[in-house]
């Protein structure tokens, strides 16, 4: 199958806070894998395709900051849990500067410099 992101994704697993807009619902979840144009979250709950959220990573010496836009979401096999498919829509220039150089530590051929 022919990759049809512009960025690789790198697997990674960490805490993600999330606050679904406009409601406030707040709640944690963890990271499947990361690119600069995206993340990929496990959930409890089932989102539609174009529900927004702000979204916080937290790289352990910085907090990212992005509002995101669930792509896909589908149900996970075996459980009652969902994939989250999120593409950023809105990045500042230090929170997209600071996520590729954290890409660029964990995976070097993630690089866009």
């Amino acid at each position: 199958m022919r990759q049809r992101r512009k960025n690789p994704r790198v697997n990674v697993s960490f805490t993600v806070g999330c606050c679904q807009l406009p409601k406030k619902k707040f709640f944690y979840t963890v990271s499947k894998d990361l690119s600069l144009q995206g993340i990929k979250l496990l959930s409890s709950y089932f989102f539609p395709k174009g529900t927004k959220m702000k979204i916080q990573i937290n790289l352990i010496d910085k907090v990212l900051r992005f509002i995101g836009e669930v792509v896909w979401c589908n149900e996970e096999k075996g459980n009652n849990r969902y994939l989250l498919g999120f593409q950023f829509v809105a990045v500042t220039q230090s929170s997209q500067k600071e996520l590729n150089l954290f890409l660029e530590k964990i995976s070097p051929a993630v690089s866009v410099s």
